[in-house]
């Protein structure tokens, strides 16, 4: 932003383009932390992840590793004489999954960043490009940093520390000098906490390989990353990222595009067998089947049933920006809404009750699912199986969940209504007008 003008352009970060190595990935960085301005004022520092969304079977014929997902970087942008990145001097970090927070020492020669689920803090030096130091298990969730002099105070969310330190030693050495709790009341039950520190968590070797996954990694507070992942190489296909927000756990039926999981104790075997992490089911506990819906994991675990809790205690929805403070719709929207309800376009068919879904199972093991014609070859299978439909999702806080349908093909509402719906698979919408279509999508982005 240009004060003087009130000037704003857009600056991008560039999408990397390698494949996976033993100590970088592509991708796209996202979930992008506070901009960290040096003192010299010369430069700025981006901390993030990066989304390696071009890999996988069907995008490169490589599968995926737990150390190829995602990882921890910083990016590099030069403010003066023009604000642009320095895409060469990105720096990605081993065995870290999310960067979310960070400070520059007082001459912009360090970098301090919070490692959020690796529960870590690594110096980096700018002027060298190497790290410079780094401690490890500082608390659950580190997501603020702050310097004063020699001190670094950290900021342990989960944990509800402020956890102290003296950096002055530049070897590398961090001395620990205090704690202090942060709340003076626990706000969630102990089991939430617990299953909210989890879902944060990599550091724990139980959850993930080397602490690069964690479920917040692509769900931070529960929301979706707006990414398409390619899970070929799951039995499944290109699949874009569902908020969980809203869902309440298992509120609006099985899990997933393509519902193969019926519990959210299910997510164990993600964890085993894709975040490379132990499990947090006991070593010789028995599990009886070979696919989710064989599975009966609840009660197995102490710490599942933690997370679980707290995967449903995302139970409301977000409201949207485009309701208005009385929930009056305007005449647009109630147009729009009435073309919703009717016969004529159907889309109360599928999309039913508050809930605006008929997720849910025709008999035991067997899901209902709709085929509206956007399944593609892309789309992979369900549970190693045919893919023979997609369950319905919710259509609350579509307001905020772009791109659209499984594969994430659909940019916009209207490309859902329009260019993905050329046979009136998916609701009848081909005989709208353009004005009815903008009344339609009106009262969709309302819910």
């Amino acid at each position: 932003l240009d004060p003087n003008s009130g000037q704003v352009s857009l600056v991008p970060l560039m999408y990397d383009p390698q494949l996976a190595s033993d100590t970088e990935i592509g991708g796209i960085p996202n979930y992008l932390g506070p901009m960290l301005v040096s003192p010299t004022g010369l430069e700025a520092v981006i901390p993030s992840l990066q989304s390696n969304i071009g890999h996988g079977v069907w995008n490169t014929g490589i599968a995926f590793r737990p150390d190829t997902h995602v990882r921890a970087i910083a990016s590099f942008l030069t403010l003066v004489p023009g604000v642009a990145e320095r895409p060469a001097e990105r720096k990605q970090f081993d065995s870290r999954g999310l960067t979310m927070a960070g400070t520059f020492s007082q001459f912009g020669d360090f970098i301090y960043l919070a490692m959020r689920g690796s529960r870590a803090i690594e110096r980096y030096d700018v002027l060298t490009q190497n790290q410079a130091g780094v401690v490890l298990d500082v608390g659950y969730a580190p997501d603020g940093i702050a310097l004063a002099g020699n001190i670094l105070a950290v900021d342990a969310t989960l944990s509800r520390e402020l956890v102290l330190f003296d950096v002055g030693n530049h070897e590398g050495d961090f001395l620990e000098v205090a704690r202090a709790q942060t709340v003076e009341s626990e706000p969630l039950n102990p089991i939430t906490l617990l299953g909210k520190q989890l879902f944060n968590d990599s550091f724990d070797d139980r959850l993930s390989l080397d602490g690069y996954m964690a479920c917040a990694h692509c769900h931070l507070e529960g929301d979706t990353d707006n990414q398409v992942w390619d899970f070929t190489d799951r039995g499944e296909g290109l699949r874009n990222t569902i908020s969980l927000i809203g869902r309440a756990g298992m509120g609006d039926g099985p899990l997933h595009w393509s519902a193969n999981f019926d519990e959210l104790q299910d997510f164990e075997l993600d964890i085993r067998d894709f975040f490379g992490g132990d499990g947090l089911v006991p070593v010789g506990t028995p599990i009886v089947g070979d696919t989710p819906l064989e599975t009966d994991l609840a009660g197995a675990s102490d710490a599942l049933d933690a997370l679980a809790v707290y995967m449903a205690e995302f139970a409301t929805a977000p409201t949207s920006p485009h309701l208005s403070e009385d929930d009056v719709l305007t005449p647009e929207q109630a147009a729009g809404k009435a073309l919703f309800e009717s016969t004529e376009t159907e889309c109360m068919s599928c999309h039913i009750g508050d809930r605006f879904t008929d997720s849910g199972w025709e008999s035991p093991g067997v899901p209902l699912v709709h085929d509206v014609g956007t399944i593609t070859a892309a789309s992979g299978q369900r549970l190693g199986a045919a893919l023979l439909g997609i369950d319905t999702p919710t259509l609350r806080g579509l307001w905020s969940s772009a791109p659209y349908l499984h594969d994430g093909s659909a940019h916009t509402l209207e490309d859902v209504l329009v260019a993905k719906n050329a046979n009136d698979l998916h609701g009848k919408t081909s005989q709208l007008s353009p004005t009815e279509l903008a009344q339609l999508i009106a009262y969709l982005l309302t819910l």
